[in-house]
């Protein structure tokens, strides 16, 4: 038995080239640079009049909690900062701040922005460099003039903390590129910023001179007496953990057992 094979013409599909040109002209054209803006919206809309007063209740009270925790954090880390200052009086003493109003060195702007710049590079966190000279202001210290090149110093410092969350992205190009570059626009906005404000500070010490006014109008009283509010709020509970006896601090013989 023979078998009759039939030739199927097969349809030739003619590819336009100008297909071609204009989409790798789109490609060409996107902006590297730009940032997707996908829609994550589920469509789903949020209305109070739909809500039942069981579901208002709940939110409500979500909202009152989540209010009371933030008080309650902010509390705690005032009071966290007040620990710290008595820590250093009673670690430093009277000697500390000997040392660091007397010193030539530290007393030095320069000197006191590298030291910003440093601890904030071991610590990697310009919040807590800053936290632990307010707390030696507080203390007293550290003056001041001192402090404020110590916190210029400390927002260069985390410029190095950024340029280090940049390199995790080294993997992607495009993301190391945009991830890199909004790094290094903020190391320029910091180092332009203390280029031109410190040797304004040094030249006027308008920074001192306000913050001083600022402090005094907030601390001033009738009686001519200071009054800190901050210290009023937290001294109940501070003085549960700790109490300090000036008197034998300001001393200048302090005996330890």
């Amino acid at each position: 038995m023979e078998y009759e094979t039939k030739q199927v013409p097969t349809a030739v599909v003619e590819v336009d080239s100008n297909e071609h040109v204009s989409d790798k002209a789109k490609e060409e054209d996107l902006d590297p640079w730009a940032v997707n803006t996908k829609e994550t919206d589920d469509g789903k809309e949020w209305k109070v009049s739909d809500m039942s007063s069981k579901d208002r209740s709940v939110d409500l009270i979500t909202v009152l909690i989540k209010i009371a925790f933030i008080f309650g954090f902010l509390y705690l880390f005032i009071c966290s900062l007040d620990f710290l200052s008595d820590a250093f009086q009673l670690v430093g003493g009277k000697t500390a701040g000997k040392v660091f109003r007397e010193n030539e060195i530290l007393t030095n702007p320069v000197a006191g922005l590298m030291m910003g710049v440093l601890v904030t590079v071991l610590l990697q966190s310009s919040s807590t460099t800053t936290s632990i000279i307010i707390t030696m202001v507080g203390s007293d210290i550290i003056p001041i003039k001192t402090a404020i090149p110590m916190v210029m110093g400390a927002n260069i410092g985390t410029s190095v903390t950024n340029t280090i969350v940049s390199l995790t992205q080294s993997s992607d190009r495009e993301k190391f590129r945009k991830a890199f570059g909004g790094a290094t626009v903020l190391d320029m906005f910091n180092w332009l910023s203390v280029i031109i404000l410190l040797p304004t500070e040094i030249a006027f010490h308008y920074l001192y001179h306000l913050t001083s006014a600022i402090v005094g109008s907030l601390h001033s009283t009738e009686s001519g007496k200071k009054n800190d509010m901050l210290q009023i709020i937290t001294r109940p509970f501070t003085e549960l953990v700790v109490q300090i006896n000036q008197s034998i601090l300001n001393s200048n013989s302090i005996n330890y057992c």
